[in-house]
């Protein structure tokens, strides 16, 4: 098996955990949606990237590491994990589509692996350099104040 997908076990609302085989190169979209119990997800190397809306409102899921494989991370992939406390975006990390983390209301410690050369594209392509430092102690720019925008690394 080298993905999960789209959909493979969205609505599973008894799932706890999972762990992805070292196989698996990519997770679709939804995937895992409205997996309400699923606590905990091991994410292996292998995988470069997470489709949009993979967990989305996995409202148990407390904490997710992403792998330094994973280059892209799609729109509202974490959207509504109210639950969700803290995420390290790896240094592989290129691209995180709009909304990813919107809902994300008890997301409170964001670390960024490689914290130079972060945009948030605004509108109309229109690009807005961002200090991810502030990211890090400032939760809330990447749930709330910047949750629909596109942040990419140049």
């Amino acid at each position: 098996m080298t993905s999960i997908g789209s959909f493979a076990f969205s609505g599973c609302s008894s799932l706890t955990s999972i762990v992805i085989p070292d196989s698996v190169t990519s997770i679709g979209g939804h995937a895992f949606r409205g997996c309400s119990s699923l606590t905990s997800i091991t994410i292996p190397d292998s995988v470069t990237s997470i489709g949009s809306g993979a967990f989305y409102n996995c409202s148990s899921l407390t904490s997710v590491t992403i792998p330094d494989s994973v280059t892209f991370i799609g729109s509202s992939t974490f959207e509504g994990c109210s639950s969700l406390k803290s995420v390290t975006i790896p240094d592989g990390v290129t691209s995180i589509s709009y909304q990813a983390f919107s809902g994300c209301g008890n997301l409170t410690s964001v670390t960024f692996e490689d914290i130079k050369n972060w945009s948030v594209v605004i509108s109309s392509g229109k690009k807005k350099k961002m200090n991810v430092k502030n990211v890090s102690k400032n939760a809330t720019n990447l749930t709330q104040n910047y949750c629909g925008n596109e942040w990419i690394k140049e």
